[in-house]
């Protein structure tokens, strides 16, 4: 390959980024003479899907451009961050008053940050790529012309600072125990200064991932949000905290993975725990499923604590499986939830505001009752068939105690949604003319509930994803 064709085969590689980053400055250029929200949503979902064709359609089976890895797991989870976006961009328009193409063109810069981060392996650049997305978020969080969305942002900016302060922290530490910034050589470094990196790293990250006691924020964040940037929180920026976590516990730090188990058992089992009966006092429909979430990310980090205690193998494959399945699923399940708020025309919905609902539209309350039951882990949902996974790979790993903890949590997290359920199915109406019935609200609840049931019977991906879950751990060794 000579040094042009091989620059020419490099450059394709950033032409979904500079696409996105070219389609964003258009739009805050379109906005001059154009106020059309639909036109900004169409431009943002077309531009989207062209650069996710665009990225799949170049060669990624271990490639490596600069700091950047492209190999099958890598770009699952760039396609996971860009179905994310894909998902909330129509469902936005509800909550957009004035400046649409501010709003969109920071939804793709946005998603710039999150591809830049997942496919790298260098510390510098994934912080930097990870703040781009946080200010981002800061940005989308205000948008709206009610005091709750300012207060929201706020604190939600407030608390994410914190964060950076202590990841900054972690990293400087990371470097003077390791003497480098990346991950695509072996780093094997046990002392002291690994130890503080890991403390201050897990709770920079954390606050991100919102996982107790750093989830204090996320709480008034989805309450105080549009439902549509609620989704988008809940989802993308949290799937890439959980994506990111992965890559820099499990691959930087091979030589302290006994702390990670031990740090990550404890946070799994009081995120799991404290989300969960929060959450069955809570009457405040919002903030049931901010904590349902705090709960999802317990079980999520079940798998770098699994990977700490079984070490790089088999059964860290099947763990690291179980949670690219639980990501996938846990886009719809969770994100189509948030959504559901649209149906009521309140902005503070409480769980007797669905009351009625399957007297109104019935299609619409089973839906969403297919939701809520996939977060729960009933069969016949891909939630299900995520937490089956999930806690067979616990087993495996020997940690069956672990996995009895989090199948009670699950049991508790039933009576919470099932009392939304009742709501909707044994209860009358509140009054007349409560529910936002039109097309726009009922179409992405229905779409999720249709994707979670297909999820449930497509349990045989898992597999083919178990081929990529090693792509995680190949750039040990300087190798891809």
């Amino acid at each position: 390959m000579n040094s042009m064709q091989s620059a020419s085969h490099v450059s394709m590689y950033y032409y979904p980024l500079l696409f996105l980053g070219v389609m964003a400055f258009i739009m805050l250029a379109l906005g001059i003479k154009v106020s059309n929200k639909n036109v900004f949503a169409g431009i943002t979902f077309g531009s989207v899907l062209v650069s996710m064709a665009l990225i799949l359609l170049n060669p990624y089976d271990g490639v490596q451009v600069g700091s950047l890895v492209f190999n099958t797991f890598t770009i699952f989870f760039v396609v996971i961050l860009i179905i994310s976006v894909l998902y909330v961009t129509f469902p936005m328009i509800r909550g957009i008053k004035t400046k649409p193409e501010i709003f969109y063109s920071t939804l793709i810069f946005v998603l710039i940050g999150m591809i830049i981060a997942t496919l790298s392996y260098n510390l510098i650049i994934i912080f930097v790529a990870f703040e781009a997305v946080s200010i981002g978020t800061y940005v989308i969080s205000a948008y709206g012309k009610e005091k709750r969305h300012l207060e929201a942002s706020t604190k939600y900016f407030f608390t994410g600072t914190i964060g950076t302060a202590f990841t900054v922290f972690g990293l400087s530490f990371f470097y003077t125990a390791t003497g480098t910034f990346t991950l695509t050589t072996e780093v094997v470094s046990s002392s002291p200064a690994m130890l503080v990196a890991l403390l201050f790293l897990v709770i920079g990250f954390g606050f991100k991932l919102a996982i107790f006691p750093m989830h204090q924020w996320a709480i008034d964040a989805y309450d105080g949000t549009e439902n549509g940037v609620s989704a988008f929180l809940s989802t993308g920026t949290k799937l890439l905290a959980f994506m990111i976590l992965l890559k820099v516990l499990l691959v930087g730090f091979v030589s302290d993975f006994h702390d990670v188990y031990i740090l990550f058992v404890i946070l799994s089992i009081f995120s799991m725990t404290y989300a969960n009966l929060a959450a069955l006092s809570q009457n405040n429909l919002k903030r049931l499923l901010a904590y349902s979430s705090v709960a999802q990310a317990g079980y999520l980090i079940l798998v770098i604590a699994l990977v700490g205690s079984a070490g790089i193998g088999n059964v860290a494959y099947v763990a690291v499986t179980a949670g690219m399945f639980y990501s996938l699923v846990y886009i719809f399940m969770k994100g189509g939830s948030f959504l559901a708020m649209n149906l009521v025309k309140k902005q503070s919905v409480e769980v007797s505001d669905m009351s009625g609902l399957a007297k109104k539209s019935p299609a619409t309350a089973i839906s969403f009752a297919i939701l809520l039951m996939g977060l729960a882990g009933i069969p016949f949902t891909g939630g299900f068939t995520a937490k089956y996974y999930l806690f067979l790979s616990l087993i495996e790993g020997n940690l069956w105690w672990l996995a009895v903890i989090a199948i009670l949590n699950s049991a508790i997290s039933v009576f919470y949604y099932f009392r939304v359920i009742m709501f909707m199915f044994w209860k009358d109406p509140v009054e007349d003319g409560n529910f936002n019935l039109n097309v726009y609200s009922k179409i992405p609840v229905i779409v999720s509930a249709v994707i979670m049931v297909a999820l449930f019977f497509f349990f045989y991906l898992l597999p083919t994803f178990a081929t990529y879950a090693p792509g995680l751990f190949a750039t040990m060794g300087g190798s891809i």
